[in-house]
C-alpha cells in the first residue's frame, strides 16, 4: 500500500500555482515529434519508434546493461503482457508496439535488481508512480534505474478486451487466436490477429480500439487517475493526435521532462538513431489530458485527486458512457449487445456534446469581452 499510485498524489496547491499547460501535463523543458530513422523500426512501431531507437542507443552505447520491454501473450482468448529483461540491442525492434493489456512489470524488476544490472524501462503512469514512490523504501532500486520512458495512457484494457473485439468485429473466436498485435505497420496502425487455423486478420487500429475494447474493459482506477502523460517520466511518449502534419509511416509526440531525458534524447539524435523537430508545448495536452483532469462525478474516490477542471456536460456523458458499457462488458453474454450499444451511442451523445461546445464557446467569448472591457477601464 505504501507505494500503490493511487495513495498519494501532487497538491492541489503545487499544480494550480504552475503554468496552463504544465499544470496538465506535468513539468516539461521541450516538445517535439521524434521518429525512428530506421525506416523497418518506424514503420513497425506504434508511432515513429522513438522508444525502441532510444532503448537501443542506451544498449549499443553501453549506458545500461539492459533493458525492460513487455511482450504480448496469447492463452485460450486471453491477452496480457509481461516484461522481458533484453541485453541485445538487435532484439530491441521485436518488441516494438503497444499492448493494450494487463502487463506484469515484477518478474523483471526482480531480475534485473537480483542481477546488479543498469537498466532502462518503458512504463505506464501508474507504474511510473508506484516505482517513483518505492525509491524511497528500495533505494538499489533507485541506483539501478538509468532511464525511465512513460507512454500517455488512456486506461488499461482488461486481458478479455481484445477477445471481445476479435470475437463482436471479426467474428472469430477468441480462443482460435494463436497471435495479436495491436500496432504498426504506419500510423496509427493496425491490428494483426492469426489464429491457430492458419488466417492472418488485418483491422486499422483506431477500428480496433473504438469496438469497445477502449471505451468499457477498465477499471474504475484507471477512470478516477488524473495522470495521462506519465507526468514522472524522464521522457513522455505518445501518439500525435494533436500534430498530425507530415507523419508519414510515424512519428512520435515527445515530451521531455528531466535533464537527463533531454541529454539522452539529443546525444541519440547526434548518433543518428533519431530525428527530432521541436513543436510547441500546448500540443502535447490532448482531448484524454483534458478529461483526466476534470473532477469525477460518479468516481467513489475522486475527492483524492487535484482535478483543475469542473464537469460539463461532455465529461459527465463520458462517465455515463462507461458505467453502461462497463454493465455490459463484465458479461460474455452481453457483448453483442455492447457492441450495438458501442455503434449506436454516437447518435444521442453527439448532439448532446456539441451544444457542450457551443455553450463553452459563447461563455469564452463573453468572459473574453468582460476581460478586454476590464483593460481598458
Amino acid at each position: 500500500m505504501r507505494v500503490c499510485p493511487f495513495m498519494d498524489v501532487p497538491s492541489e496547491r503545487e499544480v494550480v500555482l504552475s503554468s496552463f499547460t504544465t499544470s496538465l501535463i506535468g513539468k516539461y523543458m521541450k516538445v517535439g515529434l521524434a521518429w525512428s530513422t530506421d525506416e523497418r523500426t518506424r514503420f513497425n512501431s506504434a508511432s515513429g519508434g522513438a522508444a525502441t531507437s532510444i532503448l537501443k542507443y542506451l544498449l549499443e552505447e553501453r549506458i545500461v546493461d539492459a533493458v525492460l520491454v513487455p511482450r504480448i501473450w496469447v492463452k485460450r482468448g486471453i491477452v496480457f503482457g509481461r516484461y522481458e529483461v533484453v541485453y541485445d540491442p538487435k532484439e530491441v525492434a521485436n518488441y516494438a508496439g503497444s499492448i493494450y493489456a494487463p502487463v506484469d512489470v515484477t518478474k523483471a524488476l526482480k531480475e534485473a535488481l537480483k542481477r546488479g544490472l543498469r537498466i532502462a524501462l518503458v512504463g505506464l503512469p501508474c507504474q511510473i508512480r508506484g516505482l517513483r514512490k518505492s525509491f524511497q523504501y528500495l533505494p538499489r532500486l533507485q541506483e539501478s534505474i538509468k532511464l525511465i520512458l512513460g507512454l500517455y495512457c488512456n486506461n488499461m484494457p482488461s486481458s478479455k478486451a481484445a477477445g471481445y473485439a476479435v470475437k463482436t468485429l471479426l467474428k472469430v473466436d477468441p480462443g482460435r487466436v494463436s497471435r495479436l498485435t495491436f500496432r504498426g505497420h504506419g500510423w496509427p496502425g493496425y491490428a494483426i490477429i492469426a489464429t491457430d487455423d492458419g488466417r492472418t486478420l488485418k483491422v486499422s487500429f483506431p477500428a480496433f480500439w473504438d469496438s469497445g475494447l477502449g471505451q468499457y474493459f477498465y477499471g474504475e482506477s484507471c477512470l478516477i487517475c488524473p495522470d495521462h502523460t506519465a507526468e514522472l517520466a524522464d521522457i513522455s511518449l505518445a501518439d500525435p493526435w494533436t500534430y498530425q502534419r507530415g507523419i508519414g509511416a510515424g512519428k512520435t509526440l515527445v515530451v521531455i521532462r528531466t535533464k537527463l531525458g533531454l541529454e539522452t534524447l539529443m546525444r541519440a539524435v547526434e548518433s543518428g538513431y533519431l530525428r527530432f523537430e521541436e513543436i510547441p508545448g500546448l500540443y502535447a495536452v490532448q482531448y484524454i489530458t483534458l478529461l483526466k483532469k476534470t473532477v469525477k462525478v460518479i468516481g467513489k474516490r475522486s475527492f483524492r485527486y487535484p482535478y483543475l477542471i469542473p464537469p460539463s456536460i461532455a465529461t459527465v456523458l463520458h462517465e455515463i458512457d462507461y458505467l453502461v458499457g462497463g454493465i455490459l462488458a463484465r458479461d460474455e453474454r452481453l457483448w453483442s449487445l455492447l457492441r450495438l450499444y458501442a455503434k449506436a451511442r454516437h447518435y444521442p451523445f453527439k448532439p448532446l456534446v456539441a451544444l457542450d461546445y457551443f455553450l463553452k464557446l459563447g461563455f469564452s467569448r463573453v468572459l473574453a469581452k468582460v476581460s478586454k472591457a476590464w483593460i481598458v477601464s
